[in-house]
C-alpha cells in the first residue's frame, strides 16, 4: 500500500437539516445547482477496495448507494448528535454481505448516545431479524486502518467533547466550537482539511466562514474545505467571494467531491516498524451474534442470497448437555474453517410430541434457553423449523435435498452417533455419509460424551431431576439446571408467617422432585446471581393441594417483585415435610439457610484453594 493514496469522497456536505431545508423558500433552497444540494455531513475515506466511513448520517443509506458502496471496513463517529448517527441501523446489510461485525471508534460519550438510542443491538438476545453487528473501540489513542494511522483529535462542540480524525495529509474537523492547543499541535503539515462553517453569522457550537478562516491561516492547509453549511451559504457565490477575499484555495465541499489524500512514508514505514496502539474495548455484542429463523427458505433468503454456505448441527438439543456442546463447538470450529456459518437446525415441537405424544419425554429447557446457549457457545444461525407431518413424510433423500442441500446450502454436517431422520427416521448416520458423498458435502460424527465413565444423555438427566438428584444432573449439563418463568402472586403464607418467597410460575415441562434445594436466583435484567433456598412442593404444614416454586433470597431483598427470574439448582437439602407448625417450619427453613450459607462458602473456598494450587503450578512452570 506504501505508493497508493487515500481517496476522500464527501457524501453529504450540509447541516443538521439538510439543504434545502423542510419548507424553506429561501434561494439556496430553491437553486438548481446541484452544489447547493446538501445531505447530512459525512465523508467516505476508500484505499484499496477497503472502506472507512466518518458518521452514519440519517442519509447514509442514500449516501452508500449514491457512492456505489459495495463493502464497509470500519465506521468513525465524531458525536451522537442525530445528524452524525441516525443512520447506523443501515450497516446491516454490509454485516449480511462481509459476514462480520464492523468496528466502530469514538468517544465515550458518543457510545452513551449509540448504546442508549439503539438498545437493541447490544442487548445481545438472539433475534428473528437483523440488527447491526458491531464492535465499539475507544478512539483515545491513534489506531490503524486502511494501513495507516488514524489519530482522534479531540474538541469541543458546545460543552460537548467530540472527534476530528487525521489521516495521513488530511483531517476532517466537523461540528466544533473550539479546538484545544492539544489538538492543534497534530494538525501541522496539511495538503487537505475539511473543517466545520456553518454561516457567516455567529453560533455557539459551529464555526463561522471568518473563524473557519482564521484557523486556516493558523495551519496553513495547502487546500481547505468547508463542510457542514447551511442554506445560507450558496455554493458559487460563496466560493467567488472566498476568491476576492484572497482565500483562493478555501472552497464550500460539496456532495459527491472527491480528492487524493497522500501519505507520509514515515507512517507507512512506522507501520511496518511497530504494531498499532492498542485500542481499549468499549463493550458490545460478540463478533456475531446468534440469528433465529422459523424455515430454511429463510436462512436462504438472510445467507444463501449472499453466496454464504452452512456447516450444520442437526437435533433436539435439549438441556444442551455435555454432549451437545461438543458437537456445537465441534460446528463452530469447522464453520470457521470454512468460512461458512455455524447453524443449528432444530424443530419446535419435537417430533415424538407430533408422531407419538403419549411416549414423549417431558423437555428439559424451552426454546429461549436453548437459543442463549447456542449463542454463548458461538452459534451464528438457528433455524427452529416448525415440525409437522407434512414435514415427517419427507423421505431421508428429500429431507438432505430439500433443506441441506438446496436451502441451507451444506458443506459439513455434524451429529451424534444415534442421528436418525426422514420418514419413520429411515435415515441414519451410514445413509447420512452416503448423501453427503453424493451431493458433496462431508459429514462429521461426534462421539458420546462421558463424565465420570456415565455416557452424557437428556434421558439421564431427566431422570436425575425428576428424582430431585440437581448435583449429578448439574454435572451432565455443565451447569446448574435452572427454571424460568415469570414471578406470579402467592397465598401470602411466607412473608405472614415464615419468610418471604419469590413464586415462579415455571416455564420449562420438567420439575426437580419435591423437596427443598440450595439454589442461585438471577432477577430480570441482573447479570449476578444471588443465594437463595428454594421449596418445590404443595406447602403441607399450611394443607396446600397445588405445586409451588416458592425461593427465598438469602442476604438480600430486591426494592420491587422482579418481573421474571431464574433459578438455578445447586443441591437437594431434603424432601418437603409437614411441619406441626409455623414456628417449626420457621426453624427448620432457618436451618436451610444456614445450611446453604455453609455450602456457598465451602464452594467459595474450594474454588479460591484450586485457584491458588493453579496459579503456582504456572509459575513453577515458568521458573
Amino acid at each position: 500500500m506504501a505508493s497508493v493514496p487515500l481517496k476522500l469522497t464527501v457524501l453529504g456536505s450540509g447541516t443538521s437539516m439538510g439543504v434545502p431545508t423542510l419548507a424553506c423558500p429561501c434561494r439556496v433552497c430553491a437553486s438548481n445547482d446541484p452544489h447547493d444540494k446538501r445531505l447530512r455531513p459525512s465523508v467516505l475515506i476508500s484505499r484499496d477496495g477497503q472502506h472507512v466511513v466518518i458518521d452514519t448520517t440519517p442519509d447514509f443509506r442514500q449516501q452508500a448507494l449514491r457512492a456505489g458502496l459495495d463493502r464497509l471496513d470500519a465506521i468513525l463517529l465524531t458525536h451522537g448528535h442525530a445528524d452524525h448517527i441516525l443512520g447506523f441501523d443501515d450497516i446491516r446489510p454490509f454485516n449480511l454481505r462481509q459476514r462480520s461485525a464492523l468496528p466502530v471508534y469514538g468517544n465515550e460519550e458518543t457510545f452513551r448516545v449509540i448504546r442508549r438510542v439503539f438498545s437493541y443491538v447490544f442487548d445481545d438476545k438472539p433475534t428473528l431479524s437483523t440488527v447491526p453487528s458491531v464492535k465499539l473501540n475507544l478512539a483515545n489513542s491513534p489506531f490503524e486502518l486502511l494501513g495507516i494511522p488514524f489519530i482522534p483529535l479531540p474538541m469541543l462542540h458546545g460543552d460537548m467533547e467530540v472527534l476530528g480524525f487525521r489521516f495521513g495529509r488530511a483531517a476532517y474537523l466537523t461540528d466544533f466550537s473550539k479546538i484545544p492547543d492539544s489538538s492543534l499541535a497534530l494538525l501541522q503539515g496539511l495538503d487537505d482539511l475539511v473543517l466545520d462553517a456553518l454561516r457567516d453569522t455567529p453560533h455557539p457550537m459551529h464555526q463561522t466562514v471568518d473563524q473557519a478562516l482564521a484557523i486556516i491561516q493558523q495551519l496553513k492547509p495547502r487546500r481547505a474545505w468547508f463542510t457542514h453549511i447551511a442554506h445560507d451559504l450558496p455554493h458559487a457565490e460563496t466560493n467567488e467571494r472566498l476568491r476576492q477575499m484572497g482565500f483562493p484555495h478555501v472552497q464550500l465541499a460539496y456532495d459527491g467531491l472527491q480528492f487524493d489524500v497522500y501519505v507520509d512514508a514515515r507512517d507507512e514505514a512506522g507501520r511496518e516498524r511497530q504494531a498499532p496502539a492498542r485500542i481499549t474495548l468499549a463493550g458490545g455484542p460478540p463478533l456475531r451474534r446468534l440469528t433465529t429463523f422459523t424455515s430454511s427458505q429463510a436462512w436462504a433468503s438472510r445467507y444463501a442470497s449472499y453466496g454464504h454456505a452452512s456447516v450444520l448441527a442437526i437435533g433436539n438439543f435439549d438441556g444442551i448437555h455435555l454432549g451437545h456442546q461438543a458437537i456445537l463447538r465441534a460446528t463452530v470450529e469447522r464453520a470457521h474453517a470454512l468460512s461458512a456459518v455455524s447453524t443449528v437446525l432444530t424443530f419446535d415441537p419435537s417430533p415424538r410430541k407430533v408422531l407419538r405424544p403419549e411416549s414423549a419425554p417431558l423437555r428439559l429447557s424451552t426454546i429461549a434457553q436453548r437459543l442463549g446457549w447456542f449463542n454463548a457457545l458461538g452459534i451464528e444461525a438457528a433455524v427452529i423449523m416448525p415440525f409437522t407431518l407434512e414435514l415427517s413424510r419427507l423421505s431421508p433423500e428429500e429431507f438432505v435435498e430439500q433443506i441441506l442441500v438446496r436451502d441451507l446450502q451444506v458443506k459439513a454436517v455434524l451429529v451424534g452417533e444415534n442421528f436418525h431422520f426422514g420418514h419413520k427416521q429411515a435415515g441414519n448416520v451410514k445413509l447420512l455419509n452416503e448423501l453427503g458423498a453424493r451431493n458433496g458435502f462431508e459429514v462429521v460424527i461426534i462421539p458420546p460424551v462421558e463424565c465420570h465413565g456415565e455416557v452424557v444423555s437428556s434421558t439421564i438427566i431427566r431422570r436425575e431431576v425428576a428424582e430431585g438428584d440437581v448435583s449429578h444432573a448439574g454435572r451432565l449439563l455443565g451447569r446448574p439446571f435452572a427454571l424460568t418463568g415469570e414471578v406470579v402472586t402467592g397465598t401470602g403464607t411466607g412473608r405472614k408467617f415464615t419468610f418471604p418467597t419469590l413464586n415462579l410460575a415455571a416455564e420449562q415441562e420438567l420439575l426437580p422432585a419435591r423437596g427443598v434445594y440450595i439454589t442461585r436466583t438471577v432477577l430480570e435484567s441482573e447479570t449476578c446471581s444471588h443465594r437463595s433456598v428454594t421449596n418445590i412442593g404443595v406447602r403441607p404444614t399450611f394443607n396446600g393441594s397445588s405445586l409451588s416454586v416458592e425461593t427465598h433470597l438469602l442476604n438480600f431483598q430486591p426494592e420491587t417483585t422482579p418481573k421474571r427470574i431464574e433459578v438455578r439448582f445447586w443441591e437437594r437439602l431434603r424432601e418437603e415435610k409437614k411441619f406441626g407448625g409455623p414456628e417449626e417450619l420457621r426453624a427448620q427453613i432457618a436451618h436451610d439457610i444456614s445450611a446453604a450459607n455453609q455450602f456457598f462458602n465451602r464452594l467459595r473456598r474450594f474454588r479460591s484453594n484450586r485457584q491458588l494450587v493453579l496459579s503456582s503450578g504456572r509459575e513453577a512452570s515458568e521458573t
